[in-house]
Order: C-alpha cells, then structure tokens, then sequence
C-alpha cells in the first residue's frame, strides 16, 4: 500500500477515538500540534474521559480552560510551563521520574497507551522520515498503541541515529497544518556572564556534566569552549549547546554513560 493513500483529514482521526482512551502525545517541541488543536477543540460527544500522556509540554495547545472542562486529563513527568497552574487545581498528575527510566514505564506496560500521535518529518522515496527533534519514548508507545497517528511536518529536520520510522508503522497520516514549536535563545546580561565565568573555572577538562536550558546556559556554553573532551548529559539539546559542541570542546569520550 502506499503510503500517501493513509493521508486523512485530521477530523476523521478524531472518530476512531473513544471514551477512555490514553493518548500519547509527541514530546514538548515535538508535540503534533494540529492533532492535538484539533482533540482540544473537538465538540464530538466521544472526546470525554480521555488521558493525555506527554513527557513535557512546552506548547500552548493544552490550556487550563480544556483540562479544566474535565473532558481530558494530563498525565505528565515534568513540571514547567501551564503544568504547574493545573497541578495545584488538580487536573494533572505529575509523575516525577528519571528521565533515562521513562522507557521501563512504557515498555513494561504500566504506562497504557490506546492510541499515539507523533511528529515525523517529511518521508523519503522509501517512505521512511524521521522521529526528528524528540525521540524519548515516542517508538515505544508506537509499539504499544492500538492506533498510531503520524503527522508529517516538513519543517522538521531528519536527525541521525536510531531515529527513522516506516511508513507502514502508522494506521493514518495527516500533513501538519501549523509550525513547530519555537524558542527564542535566552538573553543574557553581566550578572549570567559573571556567574557562568565563576563556574567555567571550576570545570576540568574531562568532565561530563548536565547542561540545561536557561539563561546561565546559554552564557555558560561561550566560557567552556576552551575547555577539551567534555562530556554532556542532557535531555535537551539546545543552541547554546550546540554551539559548544561545534567548538569541539566536547567529545563525550570520557563519559561513562550514553556516551
């Protein structure tokens, strides 16, 4: 079967779902996000009791007006962003966990998925694209969902790795309707650059650390391009990082972990 003959209106989608239903959702900028306009804004009498399941949200498609109509649940494992509002109303549950554990909830099966939306780029000829920007978990809750739902973004980049999926993995396709998720670089000021400075002294050459997002990072990523065979743990990756890795300050050879 071609592939191109999956490709669907997002509206048909929203008729396979059914009341209690989990919904894995793409991760942060990865978040499908007209699948996931179309859910929220749906009047179908079905879309009720549903949980959504996103490791993070960054995007402004899940409001607290939409959780707060109890039609839908947000099942989460960071904080941040409108996370923290629905919390203290207890439309979340927030299960703080290690990122590296995540993929045991899935696989095991105590984390269910029914049905999984995932942003993939474009396809090649072959019919395969990329996961893109975020691949986490997103393979093992394709595997596990009953109803897998790609939405194919050209403006998604093809990311190297263990990160192509077929085609044929999906049940339907639809072609994104809205950009990705963006952020603008975090400015900084005298005070990040001095601290970052401060910092930067106390790292040695071969050492591996975490490096985040925020301002202090992005000031802390120019005073460690000096520095040799870093090594980085992180579940983002950001531009300050990436700029510190095309210094060729970091290496990872000296990691002992997801080198």
């Amino acid at each position: 079967m071609n592939w191109k003959q999956k490709i669907i209106d997002p509206g048909i989608v929203m008729k396979k779902i059914r009341p209690g239903m989990s919904i894995f959702l793409g991760t942060g900028i990865s978040e499908p996000r007209t699948l996931v306009k179309r859910l929220m804004r749906s009047d179908n009498k079905k879309l009720v009791d549903l949980e959504l399941i996103q490791l993070v949200n960054f995007s402004d498609t899940i409001s607290l007006k939409t959780l707060d109509s109890h039609k839908y649940r947000l099942k989460t494992f960071s904080s941040g962003n409108m996370v923290n509002k629905a919390i203290t109303r207890g439309l979340v549950d927030l299960i703080p966990i290690r990122f590296k554990k995540l993929h045991r909830l899935f696989e095991s099966g105590l984390i269910q998925v029914d049905v999984a939306f995932i942003q993939v780029s474009s396809p090649d000829d072959s019919g395969n694209a990329s996961l893109g920007i975020s691949i986490d978990v997103a393979r093992a809750a394709m595997e596990q969902a009953a109803l897998v739902v790609g939405e194919i973004n050209p403006k998604i980049p093809r990311t190297f790795g263990d990160t192509f999926v077929n085609m044929s993995e999906f049940d339907m396709l639809i072609y994104s309707q809205n950009d990705p998720v963006y952020f603008e670089r975090w400015e900084t000021g005298t005070a990040f650059d001095r601290l970052a400075g401060r910092i930067a002294s106390l790292i040695q050459d071969k050492s591996c650390i975490a490096f985040s997002i925020g301002p202090l990072f992005e000031a802390l990523g120019k005073k460690l391009v000096n520095k040799h065979h870093l090594g980085i743990h992180s579940p983002v990756f950001t531009d300050a990082l990436m700029d510190l890795m095309k210094s060729g300050a970091v290496t990872n050879l000296y990691k002992n972990i997801f080198q």
